[in-house]
């Protein structure tokens, strides 16, 4: 620990060896005047025989392990001094890289909060989601039978567990309003599959899985509310869905998991006989757990051979299913994804940009300090003491970038976090923390490195001899330098025009999106959804009766148009889908069964959603359950289906009785709507009255109103609770608040890359000017030279101006082939657009190479051109 202590006593240190030097050469000095040398010459001649006195202390100083501390200090000191001498440098520095820092932080933070956050479950590795698909649907995400579950777990060897569980609400009784709760029937292997353990009493064990079992476990947020926190929760009772349950644990806080861990309750999963005999019942999620060893490849393939296998054995309900298992993690991301990595990869070509700006800021800065490293060279310095301290600048100013960008991306999360819609996972849980704070760190010092290393060779690497005599002349740089600038501007141009023609692609898909009829008038209309669970209602009657009365009375309030019901909704967060039968297809053996969308609903659903009927009839209070079954069909299913419009007293089946189809007809032919997704092409649907289809769990209330729908909603409710005290109202919203959080995830993405894309257009167009500005005045004694030879001033303008087009062009070239390679990762993200689209490619082209061009025309380094004096700038 010596060189710790000597390191406080530096000083007396280097005094001592300062001393030692001297008298070194005092007493050489003695011994040559004793030889009879004069006194000034022994003097000399003492010096030159011990060389360079800073050089030989400074060598013994290099053996003390502490030195290469001190000359790090020194060097920190230096670069800061230097950069206080250069404050509009500096500024110009370090805000460039705080815009480039700054947005990357505030992207990773999201990435890091969705992508690369881990899930709060132990061994998470090993879970995953199985689900059912079938060519008969569209949709990639079905439930799976019981029957099939028993038989993959029955079969498969790779899974330790299987763990069946339906997501559900649940009525909540108690003081104050009626209210649903979400929750979920799981099994008593869920949990523990999951490895979560409550923080307060216990799972579901063997005893709970009985029927009339009611226990419950609580949320952490609903034993809070409800319970204050209280311990004494535990053995408490809730009234849901009519029956008494008794609490039996209190699970940790999991809510942000966007998984069946984020409801309020869970009951226990008590399958009936039917569900646990029929093999066409796909409505059970299933939790499934690896074994140690086992990748999801090989499970795949096992679940494979098990679909093949019972579509042989079971054709009836199991030919054209198959089984899919997704790691869990994967399954719960969704498509969040491909639009955050092209964010991403957006802020990093952002930081690039950044980069290069920096880089030839730094270029500028080492040519006009070359005389000062010449000098320095000259007396000793070597040529990797000049680069370190080059180095320690580019490290100061980047951190200095890097710190202001923390500050910028604490701000700019607040706006990321209201851009992005909700619906992407874990949204709730974008923040700065340790992770980002590193990741800025990283991008500092990445950015350091990219910015500061190439300068910093070149301008360490000179002649010292012509560096002096040249330092005071106005000599241009380096064939090295010019080189490096030029290629810097073409990398800028490039990245520019990426960013500009994702930015450009993602922003007109999202102006189509929003410019697609949806098939009828959303403005003014108001949704809401009323549950019919058994314990209240035990049949559809029941149901129908109510919700009629409801519509009924609500019909004679001030400002209500129209009223209706349905099962789903144009545009909603579902839609029902369902096998049918035509007469030809039933008589046709080589026909399968199809499917369409589905719609239950109530007369008057057209007429208040401004949907067009364009042949036959509406439903009407006729058609009752006692009658034959009527359907009305949209245009695309009739024309599909039919081939025409020509369809209505056309016979249709949409369901078997004895194996044999039940057949209704055709009474009417509506518009086509938009489902889910606003920018898919509309599916064949068909409509059936509500009175005539199977029970249903719920409907969705809808009217139109000629005031703002929301001042109504007061007024609907107390109509339904007045019939209903107990009846809760759920899901309340506009159509237009729908379709809003519907294009929710296109907005942010082309409102997000929009910003970056501009950003990089800003700073491409700062690089071209500040290259061109610099290569002019570089320049000026060889301007003057040619208009004092006769160049007139046009002709020099025109000179500086090809120059900067060949340099933008060539960017220009390289990035649209670089966006021709890269769009087609957007593909699926855009609607009414190709990813290749000439006219964008060639518009943000005109766009760049335009207001590269005036940016040289309106540039300090053009207006010199223009106003040159020969003899001036001789």
């Amino acid at each position: 620990m010596n060189w710790f202590a000597q390191w406080f006593s530096r000083r007396r240190i280097y005094s001592d060896l300062s001393a030692e030097i001297q008298e070194h050469l005092h007493e050489r000095t003695e011994e040559l005047i004793a030889e009879g040398m004069a006194k000034k010459d022994a003097e000399a001649a003492a010096r030159r025989e011990f060389g360079n006195v800073m050089l030989v202390a400074q060598d013994i100083r290099e053996v003390w392990r502490w030195r290469s501390i001190e000359n790090f200090a020194i060097d920190v000191r230096y670069g800061l001094r230097s950069l206080r001498r250069s404050p509009g440098f500096t500024i110009m520095v370090v805000l460039t890289l705080a815009l480039g820092i700054g947005a990357n932080s505030a992207i990773f933070s999201v990435i890091n909060a969705v992508l690369l956050r881990p899930l709060p479950f132990p061994n998470a590795s090993q879970l995953a989601d199985l689900c059912a698909r079938s060519t008969l649907f569209d949709f990639e995400h079905l439930g799976v039978s019981l029957p099939d579950i028993a038989d993959i777990r029955a079969s498969g060897a790779s899974f330790s567990n299987l763990s069946p569980y339906q997501l559900s609400s649940k009525e909540m009784s108690g003081d104050g309003e009626p209210g649903r709760i979400e929750g979920a029937e799981i099994s008593e292997d869920f949990f523990p599959d999951l490895g979560v353990k409550p923080v307060l009493g216990r799972t579901f064990v063997s005893s709970d899985m009985q029927p009339r079992s009611y226990t419950v476990i609580l949320s952490h947020s609903l034993w809070r509310d409800r319970f204050g926190g209280n311990a004494n929760a535990i053995g408490k009772t809730l009234r849901l869905d009519g029956e008494t349950y008794t609490a039996i644990g209190v699970m940790p806080d999991l809510s942000s998991t966007d998984f069946a861990t984020d409801r309020k309750v869970w009951t226990p999963f008590i399958p009936t006989q039917e569900q646990l005999t029929s093999r066409q019942n796909h409505d059970f999620n299933v939790l499934a757990r690896l074994k140690p060893h086992t990748d999801i490849t090989q499970a795949q393939k096992e679940l494979d051979a098990i679909a093949s296998r019972l579509a042989t054995a079971y054709p009836g309900a199991d030919k054209g299913w198959s089984f899919r298992a997704t790691p869990l993690r994967r399954y719960l991301l969704g498509d969040a994804r491909k639009p955050l990595l092209v964010l991403f990869c957006s802020v990093g070509f952002v930081l690039l940009i950044a980069c290069a700006n920096v880089s030839n800021l730094f270029l500028s800065r080492g040519w006009a300090r070359r005389r000062e490293f010449a000098i320095r060279t000259a007396i000793g310095a070597t040529r990797g003491a000049l680069l370190r301290q080059l180095a320690v600048e580019s490290v100061l100013v980047a951190l200095l970038g890097g710190a202001c960008a923390f500050f910028m991306a604490l701000w700019t999360v607040r706006g990321i976090r209201a851009i992005l819609p909700p619906e992407i996972p874990r949204v709730q849980d974008i923040r700065i923390d340790s992770e980002v704070v590193w990741f800025t760190l990283g991008a500092s010092l990445l950015a350091a490195l990219l910015s500061g290393f190439v300068p910093a060779l070149l301008s360490s690497r000179q002649d010292v001899s012509v560096a002096i005599k040249e330092g005071g002349r106005g000599a241009g740089p380096g064939t090295g330098h010019n080189f490096l600038r030029q290629m810097l501007v073409i990398v800028e141009v490039a990245l520019a025009i990426v960013l500009l023609i994702g930015a450009t692609l993602a922003i007109q898909s999202f102006a189509r999106m929003l410019r697609v009829d949806p098939g009828f008038r959303p403005d003014h209309l108001i949704t809401m959804r009323m549950d019919f669970p058994e314990f209240r209602f035990a049949n559809v009657e029941q149901s129908t009766r109510f919700v009629r009365e409801v519509l009924e009375s609500s019909r004679a309030i001030p400002g209500v148009v129209a009223a209706s019901a349905g099962l789903v909704f144009p545009l909603g967060d579902s839609v029902a889908e369902t096998t049918f039968e035509t007469e030809q297809s039933v008589d046709d053996t080589k026909s399968g069964q199809r499917m369409a969308r589905n719609n239950r609903i109530e007369p008057d659903f057209f007429r208040t959603l401004g949907i067009p009927l364009l042949a036959g009839r509406d439903f009407n209070t006729d058609d009752r359950k006692e009658k034959s079954p009527v359907f009305i069909v949209n245009d695309s299913f009739a024309r599909k289906v039919f081939g025409s419009l020509d369809v209505v007293g056309k016979r249709l089946s949409a369901r078997r009785e004895a194996n044999r189809p039940v057949w209704g007809e055709i009474v009417g032919v509506v518009g086509n709507v938009r489902e889910l997704d606003p920018g898919a092409e509309p599916k064949p649907e068909i409509y059936s009255p509500f009175i005539q289809t199977p029970r249903a769990s719920g409907v969705f209330l809808i009217f139109r109103t000629k005031p703002d729908p929301l001042a109504t909603v007061a007024a609907i409710e107390d109509r339904i609770w007045t019939l209903d005290k107990d009846r809760p109202v759920t899901s309340i919203k506009t159509i237009e608040k729908q379709m809003e959080e519907n294009t929710g995830a296109p907005r942010s993405q082309s409102v997000l890359l929009g910003i970056f894309g501009g950003l990089g257009f800003a700073l491409a167009i700062v690089g071209v000017y500040g290259v061109m500005s610099y290569v002019v005045s570089q320049q000026t004694r060889e301007i003057g030279i040619r208009m004092a030879l006769g160049a007139d001033r046009e002709k020099v303008l025109r000179m500086v101006i090809v120059h900067g087009l060949k340099l933008t062009l060539t960017g220009v070239a390289i990035g649209v082939g670089v966006s021709l390679a890269l769009t087609r990762f957007m593909r699926s993200q855009l609607l009414g657009v190709s990813a290749t689209d000439p006219v964008t490619f060639g518009v943000v082209a005109i766009l760049l190479i335009g207001g590269g061009g005036r940016g040289m025309l309106d540039s300090g380094a053009a207006g010199d051109a223009r106003r040159s004096d020969g003899g001036v700038a001789l």
